[in-house]
């Protein structure tokens, strides 16, 4: 821990196994589903923490679409197959449904080409993840039963409307009953498979769906120099089960280190604001969606970074390079976890998951997981990375009984635990109290030119994005200019200057975040489906694989002229911006 200051080393030192495992203790007593008196209770007592350490609270209500799964009745054949069902799917009917069941393994689309699904029911290979949910339905399946790879089965969300359903996005939510079975059960429907083709599945399901009250839990330590300016430090406190990992140690993880943390708050320049949601699991992120609808302005002009935290210290969870970062959060997170374990953080590219309800703001995000299996050590790992994991991670997931009645206390490791809560105590202490906000420009508008170089080369004689990438290659050249002249100007620059470069910093990451992650407009939330980076060019997949001069393809031209003058309009407001910044540092132009 050489490379940690004096105030840093007392921090890390304090963090005690014992809260951190009380607290954990504490929280897995209840099954916290959305919306419910248990999970009422588990909020009193993040609330009660929190007054203790003399926080001010703010307990939000807000009415969000919540679903909650009750039953499933399967049977192939007659032999009955144990099975769950999961959140926002419809009910079958009355009677339930016996209809012919016909395999599809992983469920590609290669796999519905060569099968007729229609009026079927998919048996697929893997967990319920919303985008195979709905690949299914799109082919015509009548109903999805998911044949899971462990033994206890994963609860699952398979909606792709992000937070609670608009009038626009209301028609997205499923439309097919969705089960899944464990591995013994997914056999048991193999066999029968290989004994009759096409045998007849009846299938009932109920599933309580419908608008509720649900709670979001705030309290903010303010800063000393810019208490308007602050960091978003945000866990769930809904879960499946018991949910000892997911999210018990995420909710005492956040109460440490912030225990830890107001021991030096008068260190703190910008403040610290802590959320608690409810509505990840049961309502697609329903809670911190709603909270980006009602807070927006404070996010959108305030808003300096959103920290989040999910399932840390889960046993054998010894992979600390490949938690989530952006490209200008990524240094922050490494330089961190070099001081505290001496590895070196890689980190993955974030999905569209996790309560990651920001982005369309254009606030930089870091962490979801910090901390994950060895890759290999979860049958189910694969479409865990799928669901949550951006483009090329490579994480193990987070334990096999993530999402299932075995999330309990001995899934933790209090060592493991601490050495979570560690990184995320040092580099919060750096977000709020470093003169100059650590993100880094620099590799933001560099990562950025990659994509955008790849979408050109992929759009070549179709597109002509070479404007695109002129413009990026320009903003990249002043967010060098600037990092490097920002070096050192915190220790001699005045106050009011020190405030200046922060909102510049502050604004044009805010431009580049959204053109690297979000598609929808800065009011609306792109769907819980994944998408490669700099989203708004994604049709140029379409149009590639269309016949030149066919309506197809000059729809697509038409849409993809209005997304480049998007991504063109985002780039010159990150280099008005930075020429701002640039302004403010000595040696400036006039």
């Amino acid at each position: 821990m050489s490379d940690l200051s004096s105030k840093e080393r007392s921090i890390v030192e304090a963090v005690s196994a014992d809260r951190l495992m009380s607290d954990t203790e504490t929280m897995a007593q209840w099954v916290r589903l959305s919306g419910t008196e248990d999970e009422a209770r588990s909020f009193d007592y993040v609330e009660g923490v929190l007054r203790e350490m003399g926080l001010t609270t703010t307990r939000h209500t807000g009415w969000a679409y919540i679903s909650l799964p009750e039953s499933a009745e399967l049977s192939v054949e007659g032999r009955e197959v144990p099975a769950i069902t999961h959140s926002m799917v419809p009910d079958t009917p009355e009677g339930g449904l016996g209809l012919p069941l016909i395999y599809v393994g992983r469920g590609t689309a290669g796999d519905y080409a060569s099968r007729d699904v229609r009026g079927k029911i998919a048996l697929i290979d893997g967990i319920a993840i919303p985008g195979k949910a709905h690949a299914a339905e799109e082919a015509g399946a009548a109903a999805c039963i998911f044949a899971n790879a462990d033994e206890h089965v994963h609860e699952m969300i398979v909606s792709t409307v992000w937070g609670s359903p608009t009038p626009e996005t209301r028609d997205k939510l499923p439309k097919v009953p969705v089960v899944s079975v464990g591995a013994a059960a997914a056999q048991t429907l193999r066999e029968v498979l290989q004994e009759t083709e096409e045998p007849t599945a009846r299938l009932a399901t109920r599933v309580w769906t419908g608008w509720t009250e649900i709670p979001t839990l705030t309290a903010q330590v303010d800063g000393t120099e810019e208490p308007e300016k602050f960091v978003l430090f945000s866990g769930h406190i809904d879960s499946w089960h018991y949910g000892a990992m997911d999210n018990g140690s995420a909710d005492a993880l956040m109460l440490e280190t912030l225990r830890v943390l107001l021991t030096r708050r008068e260190s703190f320049r910008r403040s610290l604001r802590l959320a608690f949601w409810s509505g990840h699991s049961h309502g697609r992120y329903a809670g911190s969606t709603w909270y980006a609808d009602h807070l927006w302005e404070d996010l959108h002009e305030n808003c300096v970074l959103h920290l989040n935290t999910d399932s840390p210290g889960g046993r054998g969870a010894t992979v600390i390079t490949e938690g989530q970062a952006m490209a200008e959060t990524r240094s922050c997170a490494a330089d961190a976890i070099r001081a505290l374990t001496g590895e070196e953080f890689n980190g993955s590219r974030f999905g569209r998951s996790g309560d990651q309800s920001f982005m369309s703001l254009g606030i930089p995000s870091l962490f979801m997981f910090v901390s994950e299996q060895p890759p290999g050590q979860d049958e189910s790992a694969g479409d865990v990375t799928e669901l949550l994991g951006g483009p090329g991670a490579k994480g193990g997931g987070v334990g096999w009984w993530w999402h299932t009645t075995e999330d309990t206390l001995d899934k933790l490791d209090p060592d493991l635990l601490v050495r979570d809560t560690r990184i995320y105590a040092v580099v919060a202490y750096r977000l709020l109290s470093d003169p100059i906000l650590p993100l880094d420009l620099r590799a933001s508008a560099e990562e950025l030119v990659g994509h955008l170089r790849a979408w050109r080369e992929k759009a070549e004689g179709r597109l002509d994005l070479s404007s695109v990438v002129s413009r990026a290659e320009e903003v990249s050249e002043l967010a060098s200019s600037f990092q490097d002249r920002l070096r050192g100007a915190a220790s001699s620059a005045e106050p009011e200057t020190v405030r200046g470069l922060n909102e510049s910093i502050r604004r044009a990451a805010s431009e580049l975040v959204r053109l690297n992650y979000a598609r929808s407009g800065r009011f609306d939330q792109d769907p819980a489906l994944g998408q490669p980076p700099v989203p708004l060019l994604a049709p140029v997949d379409e149009l590639v694989s269309t016949e030149e001069g066919s309506d197809a393809a000059h729809e697509l031209l038409t849409l993809l002229v209005r997304r480049r003058n998007r991504v063109l309009h985002g780039l010159s407001e990150a280099k008005k911006i930075l020429r701002s910044g640039l302004d403010l540092l000595p040696g400036a132009e006039a």
